[in-house]
């Protein structure tokens, strides 16, 4: 007996090709924001409307810097010599942990 609905040809297509449209989806997302905070200097974030404290500025832009690097990584432009945990920082960011 199974239990749940038994996956079709046609689910199992509409996955492996959707997943990875919203993996570019969010690499293309991922890439405007650290575009944005690189452009942006540390006093803008820091005044208001912003009112960032420099802990969560070092937080949020470390954070996408890591998500940029694993995304080059992914595309094969960038080599990573030494393991690292890319979840360091945005780790910190989704307050759930993982």
């Amino acid at each position: 007996m199974s239990v749940g609905l038994p996956p079709t040809k046609a689910q199992l297509d509409s996955l492996a090709g959707s997943l990875p449209m919203a993996l570019e989806d969010w690499i293309v997302r991922i890439e405007r924001f650290q575009t944005y905070l690189v452009a942006t200097v540390d006093a803008t974030l820091l005044a208001a409307p912003y009112s960032y404290s420099q802990a969560e500025i070092n937080l949020l832009k470390s954070a996408y810097t890591d998500m940029t690097q694993l995304i080059a990584i992914y595309r094969g432009t960038q080599n990573l010599s030494v393991a690292k945990d890319f979840r360091t920082f945005t780790k910190q960011l989704i307050g759930t942990g993982l």
